[in-house]
């Protein structure tokens, strides 16, 4: 049938596509608005069109607690529109509709061949890496000392460590999933922390720590031994090389940024201030005017209170409780080191948890989709008559 031959052209070729071009398109689109176009054209529109034609196809997903926490959350972020102040924004609610299909597109791609998202992952993370390196040799040829902006759609130090960070821990989770290539994907790794000290972001660093963190409780055994000891030394050499600029900034006045929001929570405790309401910081030590809180959590029940707050933190539980139960899969330590890193990136930066295709997707969204495809295949892999066939 026709239908089908579309839901298996979309799944196997086009989708995996799209999502290698969403996953590097930040490293050689000169455009930022290009690269909201990319993700609209190759990856939202299809994918609701291919919703439409073949619903049936994508029914699965209703079994998915981790889908269906995101579902809620959504609507109550939407309807938090009601009550924001002023004249709210109602083009925000084609947000979670981009999000929503991403994470679809994902599940789609792995329920129906696992192969084909870690391909497309891999080989993004194999760009990942070659963009990091050109960029890295550009910058100290050049003899700059300030800190990396990036190139392409990338423009500021802090974001740019987002999406270089991303891909920094997924070799990490990849180097303890399996043996094959164990050389190769370190060098992925170290040329990605090179590029990440050269940002003169400290984000990513305090999340990858926590990714090995995470991964020393679910592996425990001599892998971590083995990637413990080169990757001391490669942070070892850049601290002498770029400690200096890393330490010297302090705490870029977090305490006080957190505090102030919280206290401007506390009006709006229960339901937020709206998912279109503003925050104001000032800094008064600098005369700077901040409009986030830097911290993705505290923006979360800023705008939609603990409720919104409860929803967002029950998404990632679910998703690190899903990690526990199926360690013993090197895909699960992968996607689950992604959204450990996401997490733990969002609690020191950020402030935009829903949004247009930039880089905080790289934090929130990608993670939690890539996450959620492969607990989906794991469970489905270890119900009876159904072994996986895919590998990381």
């Amino acid at each position: 049938m026709l239908r089908d031959r579309l839901f298996k052209g979309y799944v196997s070729s086009w989708m995996p596509v799209a999502l290698f071009l969403l996953l590097t398109g930040m490293f050689w689109i000169g455009d930022r608005s290009l690269y909201h176009k990319l993700y609209y054209i190759m990856g939202a529109v299809p994918t609701l069109i291919v919703v439409c034609l073949c619903w049936r196809r994508f029914s699965f997903l209703r079994e998915e607690p981790l889908f269906l926490l995101f579902i809620v959350f959504s609507l109550y972020v939407m309807l938090s529109l009601a009550w924001s102040p002023g004249a709210a924004d109602y083009s925000k609610l084609k947000h979670p509709l981009y999000i929503g299909m991403l994470i679809v597109a994902v599940a789609a791609v792995g329920e129906h061949d696992m192969r084909r998202l870690v391909q497309a992952l891999g080989l993004a993370g194999g760009v990942a890496a070659l963009a990091a390196l050109a960029s890295s040799v550009a910058h100290v040829a050049a003899g700059q000392q300030a800190r990396f902006e990036g190139f392409g759609a990338l423009y500021n130090p802090l974001l740019t460590s987002h999406v270089y960070g991303f891909f920094a821990a997924f070799w990490l989770g990849a180097l303890l999933s399996s043996s094959r290539l164990r050389p190769l994907k370190l060098l992925m790794l170290v040329i990605l922390v090179f590029l990440l000290f050269q940002t003169g972001s400290r984000t990513p660093f305090l999340a990858l720590g926590f990714c090995f963190v995470w991964l020393l409780v679910l592996v425990a055994d001599r892998r971590i031994l083995w990637l413990a000891a080169p990757l001391g030394i490669i942070v070892a050499a850049c601290l002498w090389l770029w400690g200096a600029d890393l330490l010297e900034r302090g705490m870029s006045y977090r305490p006080f940024i957190w505090a102030e929001t919280w206290r401007q929570i506390m009006p709006a405790l229960w339901f937020g201030h709206g998912y279109d309401a503003d925050i104001d910081i000032v800094l008064t030590d600098v005369d700077v005017l901040l409009a986030d809180p830097h911290n993705l959590t505290l923006a979360v029940v800023y705008q939609t209170g603990l409720i919104g707050g409860a929803l967002w933190l029950a998404i990632y539980a679910y998703g690190f409780f899903g990690a526990w139960r199926m360690r013993s899969s090197g895909l699960v330590l992968i996607s689950s080191t992604l959204l450990v890193y996401g997490f733990m990136a969002g609690m020191t930066e950020g402030g935009s948890f829903m949004s247009r295709p930039k880089e905080h997707w790289f934090l929130v969204w990608i993670p939690i989709a890539i996450h959620l495809a492969v607990l989906r295949k794991i469970k489905r892999s270890r119900a009876p008559g159904a072994p996986i066939s895919a590998a990381a």
